[in-house]
C-alpha cells in the first residue's frame, strides 16, 4: 500500500463507474461538505462514505489516509478549542475562569460545546479530502481526460485538470518522505508540542518547495521532449457509456447529498 495515494487498479462497482459519473460526486460532495456544519449531517455523510468505501473495497486505504492526516486533524481540533476559550457558548461549562490584563477582564470559559465545534470542522476537512482521494483511487489519469473530452472541453483543459488529480498525490507522498527523512535526522514532527510541531512543519515545508518544483521541472521536460502540442486531434480506442450502476450511484449521492442539506437546514445548532 506504499502507493495508498494514486490510482489502485481493483475490479469494484467504483472502479467500473463511468468516470464523469465520479467527477459530478466529487464536484457535489465537495460543494456539500463545504456548506454541511450539523454534526448530525456530517455524522450521515461519513457514514455514506464508509458504505461507498466498503464496497469498493478501498476501506484500507482511507484509513490510511486517516493516518497521515491525524496531524491536521488534531491541529484543527485544537485550533476550534483554543478559540473557543475566549467565547462563552450555551449548554454545560467544563471549566469557566477569569481574570484582568491591566485594566481589561478576559473571561475564559470551556464547554462541551467546543468538543462539537472542533470535531465539526474536523470531520468536515476530512470528508473534503476524502472525496477528493476516492475518485483518485478509483479513476486513472486516462480516465479522467477521457471523460471530460465527453463535456467538449478542450484537450489542455482536460490534460491540466487530470494533471491535478495526479500531481496532488505526488506532493503529499513527497511531503510524507520528506517527513521521515527529518525524523531520521532526529527532527521530531509528530510527538512534540504544538508550537513545536508548527515550527517543524515550516522547517520541513522548504524541501518540499524544492522538491515540488522539480517534479514540476521534470514534467515540463517530458512535455517538451515528447512534443506534447494540444492542437492536435485525438481519438481513444476506447468508449465510456454510462449503465444502470451510473444512475443507481448518481440517484444514491444525490439522495444522500439531499438528505444532509436538510439535516443541515431544520436541525442546525448555530456554531
Amino acid at each position: 500500500m506504499g502507493d495508498f495515494l494514486q490510482y489502485v487498479e481493483l475490479d469494484s462497482f467504483l472502479h467500473r463507474l463511468d468516470p464523469r459519473t465520479k467527477f459530478v460526486f466529487f464536484i457535489i460532495m465537495s460543494v456539500v461538505t463545504s456548506f454541511v456544519k450539523t454534526g448530525l449531517a456530517l455524522l450521515f455523510l461519513l457514514l455514506v462514505f464508509m458504505v461507498i468505501w466498503s464496497l469498493a473495497r478501498i476501506g484500507s486505504y482511507m484509513l490510511i489516509l486517516l493516518s497521515k492526516i491525524r496531524v491536521l486533524l488534531l491541529f484543527i481540533f485544537l485550533l476550534w478549542l483554543v478559540l473557543g476559550l475566549f467565547s462563552t457558548n450555551a449548554g454545560p461549562s467544563i471549566f469557566h475562569s477569569s481574570f484582568q490584563i491591566f485594566s481589561w477582564e478576559v473571561n475564559v470559559s470551556f464547554e462541551w460545546f467546543d468538543l462539537y465545534k472542533g470535531a465539526v470542522f474536523a470531520v468536515r476537512v476530512f470528508l473534503m479530502i476524502s472525496s477528493f482521494y476516492t475518485v483518485i483511487l478509483s479513476t486513472n489519469f486516462s480516465q479522467i481526460i477521457l471523460g471530460l473530452r465527453s463535456w467538449r472541453v478542450s484537450y489542455a483543459v482536460a490534460f491540466g485538470i487530470g494533471l491535478i488529480f495526479q500531481i496532488i498525490p505526488i506532493i503529499v507522498k513527497e511531503f510524507a518522505t520528506i517527513i521521515e527523512a527529518q525524523s531520521s535526522r532526529g527532527l521530531e514532527v509528530e510527538q512534540c508540542s504544538a508550537a513545536a510541531k508548527m515550527k517543524n512543519y515550516i522547517i520541513v515545508s522548504l524541501p518540499l518547495l524544492f522538491r515540488v518544483l522539480g517534479k514540476g521541472h521534470a514534467i515540463s521536460l517530458a512535455m517538451h521532449y515528447y512534443k506534447l502540442n494540444f492542437k492536435v486531434r485525438r481519438t481513444s480506442y476506447k468508449v465510456i457509456q454510462p449503465t444502470y450502476r451510473d444512475a443507481v450511484f448518481a440517484v444514491v449521492f444525490l439522495a444522500a447529498a439531499a438528505l444532509a442539506v436538510y439535516l443541515q437546514l431544520f436541525h442546525y445548532i448555530p456554531l
